[in-house]
């Protein structure tokens, strides 16, 4: 009972939380650069999910860790600093918006290529989406930006679209591991990733401001935990199609959280684009998708198993 209830629940807290991004983004933008803001988001979450992990005594094999360091590299800290860069270079949010919005597709086309079907429903549901985003960030998305920026969205946009094709096709090693293990070891990846390039830009100290601390906490608890959390959860259960079609709701709950924060204005055209969008993600939906080793999914150890952890390099 639990469990469908979380399963039903998970795609709209998916959407929720990964749209809650946008706001630590806006509370930070004014005092840090990105870099600064992305590294400390992973200075806190790291080494708490591996206090968590530590304690419940989990194990990685050398397979899994090379499974989850590579989606980590490009889910997380290859479409983060992507998108971050791209507004950076002057890019509109509703042009990123639009641009991130060709995920789904590309990531259908991709899967079709690997004898996954789709149908005409699914294209019809995919076409849809899009035209629901294309109205909800309406005549932002056609700004003038130059090309840096849409460059910068387009490789953020790709390097999630990688994440979703190979966590679908690199089949999980014979492991039991949840979302929490994979949080965990995206998370240092991503750690070390974003240590790197902020050093190497000069950008790693925090600054003295109260507005960025609450940037950084309200990043680790809604939009990494809570939205990779349920970005990894809908993936396994329902398929990387459709994870990837509920973010084409994130534009406008983006801006219902703008509006509901900043008092941005709310258009009406957003709400329209929004009940669109969520008509072509009711017709791709699919039916749960089946585990494919026939392991559980719940990552509850077996009886008698331990899983006691092996050293995490970061």
């Amino acid at each position: 009972m639990r469990t469908n209830l979380l399963r039903n629940l998970a795609p709209a807290l998916l959407v929720v939380m990964w749209s809650s991004g946008f706001v630590g983004a806006t509370f930070a933008a004014p005092v840090a650069p990105a870099v600064t803001t992305l590294l400390w988001r992973y200075v806190v979450a790291a080494p708490l999910m591996l206090l968590i992990v530590l304690a419940l005594r989990r194990r990685y094999g050398p397979r899994y860790l090379r499974r989850e360091a590579v989606l980590g590299a490009l889910g997380q800290a290859g479409y983060l600093y992507g998108v971050f860069r791209a507004v950076e270079a002057g890019l509109p949010a509703g042009t990123a918006a639009l641009l991130a919005s060709l995920q789904p597709a590309l990531v259908a086309v991709v899967l079709s290529g690997f004898g996954q079907r789709g149908g005409r429903r699914q294209a019809v549901g995919l076409a849809v989406g899009f035209a629901g985003v294309a109205l909800a960030v309406g005549p932002d998305a056609v700004a003038g930006t130059g090309t840096e920026g849409a460059l910068w969205a387009l490789a953020g946009m790709l390097s999630l679209s990688a994440a979703a094709v190979l966590g679908d096709l690199w089949p999980a090693p014979d492991e039991e591991h949840d979302v929490l293990d994979s949080l965990t070891v995206q998370g240092v990846v991503a750690l070390a990733f974003f240590t790197v390039v902020a050093f190497a830009g000069g950008q790693a100290a925090p600054p003295a401001d109260r507005s960025f601390w609450l940037a950084v906490a309200w990043l680790v608890g809604l939009a990494f935990l809570g939205g990779y959390g349920m970005y990894l959860y809908v993936q396994r259960t329902r398929g990387p199609v459709a994870v990837s079609t509920w973010l084409y709701l994130t534009p406008a709950v983006s801006a219902a959280w703008a509006w509901a924060m900043f008092g941005e204005q709310l258009p009406l055209l957003t709400v329209a684009g929004f009940a669109i969008s969520l008509a072509g993600v009711l017709v791709v939906r699919p039916a749960p998708a089946r585990p494919r080793t026939g392991r559980p999914r719940t990552g509850r150890p077996r009886p008698g198993r331990r899983h006691p952890l092996a050293p995490t390099r970061s």
